[in-house]
C-alpha cells in the first residue's frame, strides 16, 4: 500500500513538472519565431522600422516554395518544405523579390498552409509566392493594396502527374519555357477560412487527381508548439497519415522577439512600397477587428449559437455594401492592371517582332547585295572566259586554216610530183618500148641477114655440087 502511495505521488509530481514546463515554453523559446531564422539569413531594416529577413545562401535558380512537397489536408494544399527555415517563412508572411536585396521575407502573424498564387491549364500547374500587397478577407477573399503582378520567371510549373511527388523540383519547367507556359495558363488563387484558420484551396483537389491519374491521400494536420519536434517528423511512421506544422503563439510572434536578433540598418532604398504593405502589426484596427469578428462568427456558426439583432444586421448590410463596392473597385483596378500588363507584354512582343523583322530585312538586303555582287562577278568572269574562248577559237581556226592550206599545198606538190613521176615513167616506158622495137628490128634484120647468108651458102653448095 505504501508503495502504491509513493508511486502515485511520484506520478503527480512528474505530471505537474511537465505541465510547468509546457506552460513556460513560450518564455524558454525566447522569440523563436525570429531567432530561429538568424543562422540561415540576415535581418535587415529596409526603412520605417520594417525588418525583413534575407536568406544567406541563394543559388541563381533558387526561389521560395522551390524545395518541398505539396500535401493535401483539411486546410487545402500544404507546402511541406525541406529547408530548415521553411516551417516559418512558408506559412507566415510574404515573399518579395527586391531589385537590390533579392528575395526578402516580410513577417506576418497569420498562419496558412502556404501563401502562394496559382496558375493552371490542362497540362501544367504552377505556383509563385503571394505578394506582400495581398490581403485576405473572409468576404472578399484575396485583394490587393497596390497594383502588382508576379513576373513569369518567379513561377514554378510542373505537369499534373508530378505535382505531389517528393522531389517535385526535379520536374520543373525550364527557365526558357516559363514565359510560354505563363501565357497559356490562367490565374486561380482561392483562399478562405476553415475552422478559424486560413484554407488554401488553390487548384481543385478533384481536378488534380483526375488530371494526374494518381490516388492522392488527405493527411491530418497536427500542430506542435515545440518547433524541434518537426525535425523528428520526417523519420516518423505516421508521416503518411499526418503532417506536423508549427503554429506560433502570440509571445513568439510579438515584435518584442526582434530584440533578440541583430537587425542591420541599410541606407539602400527597397523597391517594395512599404506604404502599401499592411501585414502584421501594421494592419489597422478595423482589419484586425474584422478578422477576429469573422473568426467569432465562424465559431458561433459551428456551435449554432448565433444571435443577431436588427442593429447588427443593418451594420453588417452596410459593411457588406461597402465591401462590395471595395471589391468591385479592387477587381476593376486588377482588371486594369492585367489589361495594362497584357498591353505592355503585347507591345514588348510586337517590338521584339518588329526588331526581328528589321534584322531579317537587313540580313536579306545584305544577302541580296552579296548575291548581286556574286552574280556581277560571275558575269564578268563569264565574259572574260568567253573572250578567252573566242580568242582560242580564232587561234584554233587560224591554225586549222593554215594547216589546211599547208596540207593542200603539200597535196598539190605531191600530186605534181606524182604526175611528174608518172610522166617520167611513161617516158621511160616509151623509151624502153622503142628500144625493144629497135632491138627487135635489129634482131630481125640480123636474123634475116643470117637467113639470107644461109640461103646463099646453100645455094653455093648446091651449085658446087
Amino acid at each position: 500500500m505504501k508503495k502504491l502511495i509513493i508511486a502515485a505521488v511520484i506520478i503527480v509530481f512528474s505530471l505537474s513538472a511537465n505541465a510547468d514546463a509546457n506552460t513556460n515554453y513560450a518564455k524558454r523559446v525566447g522569440g523563436y519565431f525570429y531567432t530561429s531564422l538568424s543562422p540561415y539569413g540576415t535581418w535587415i531594416d529596409i526603412g520605417f522600422g520594417t525588418p525583413v529577413w534575407r536568406p544567406t545562401i541563394m543559388k541563381k535558380t533558387w526561389s521560395p516554395y522551390y524545395h518541398g512537397q505539396w500535401v493535401y489536408t483539411d486546410y487545402g494544399w500544404y507546402w511541406d518544405s525541406y529547408e530548415p527555415f521553411g516551417a516559418i517563412v512558408y506559412h507566415y508572411g510574404r515573399w518579395f523579390y527586391d531589385d537590390y536585396y533579392g528575395w526578402i521575407w516580410i513577417p506576418d502573424d497569420e498562419w496558412a498552409p502556404a501563401w502562394v498564387d496559382w496558375r493552371y491549364d490542362d497540362d501544367y500547374i504552377g505556383w509563385a509566392p503571394l505578394s506582400p500587397y495581398a490581403l485576405l478577407s473572409i468576404n472578399i477573399g484575396i485583394h490587393y493594396t497596390h497594383n502588382y503582378y508576379v513576373p513569369y520567371q518567379y513561377w514554378n510549373y510542373v505537369k499534373y502527374n508530378h505535382f505531389c511527388d517528393d522531389d517535385v523540383y526535379r520536374y520543373y519547367v525550364g527557365p526558357k519555357y516559363k514565359y510560354r507556359v505563363y501565357e497559356r495558363t490562367k490565374t486561380r488563387t482561392n483562399y478562405s477560412y476553415y475552422d478559424g484558420r486560413v484554407r488554401n484551396d488553390g487548384i481543385g483537389f478533384d481536378k488534380i487527381r483526375e488530371r494526374s491519374g494518381r490516388k492522392i491521400e488527405k493527411r491530418n494536420i497536427v500542430t506542435v508548439n515545440d518547433p524541434r519536434e518537426l525535425t523528428k517528423e520526417r523519420n516518423s511512421n505516421n508521416r503518411n497519415r499526418e503532417i506536423r506544422t508549427y503554429i506560433a503563439n502570440r509571445d513568439d510572434i510579438s515584435r518584442d522577439g526582434l530584440r533578440d536578433v541583430k537587425v542591420e540598418r541599410s541606407d539602400r532604398k527597397s523597391s517594395l512600397d512599404l506604404s502599401k504593405v499592411e501585414l502584421g502589426r501594421d494592419r489597422n484596427l478595423e482589419r484586425t477587428n474584422e478578422r477576429n469578428d469573422n473568426r467569432d462568427v465562424i465559431t458561433r456558426d459551428r456551435n449554432e449559437n448565433i444571435n443577431r439583432d436588427n442593429r447588427q444586421s443593418d451594420e453588417n448590410i452596410k459593411r457588406d455594401v461597402q465591401k462590395d463596392v471595395s471589391r468591385d473597385r479592387v477587381n476593376e483596378e486588377r482588371k486594369i492592371q492585367e489589361r495594362n500588363d497584357t498591353q505592355r507584354r503585347n507591345s514588348e512582343i510586337e517590338k521584339r517582332n518588329n526588331d526581328q523583322i528589321r534584322r531579317n530585312e537587313e540580313i536579306k538586303r545584305n544577302e541580296d547585295l552579296k548575291r548581286n555582287e556574286q552574280i556581277e562577278l560571275q558575269r564578268k568572269q563569264n565574259e572574260e572566259m568567253k573572250k578567252r574562248n573566242d580568242v582560242n577559237i580564232y587561234q584554233r581556226e587560224d591554225r586549222r586554216s593554215n594547216t589546211e592550206m599547208n596540207k593542200q599545198n603539200n597535196d598539190r606538190k605531191i600530186q605534181q610530183r606524182n604526175e611528174t613521176q608518172k610522166i617520167e615513167q611513161r617516158n621511160q616506158n616509151s623509151n624502153i618500148n622503142r628500144n625493144t622495137e629497135v632491138r627487135k628490128n635489129d634482131s630481125s634484120v640480123r636474123n634475116e641477114s643470117r637467113n639470107n647468108s644461109r640461103t646463099e651458102d646453100k645455094d653455093r653448095d648446091v651449085r658446087k655440087r
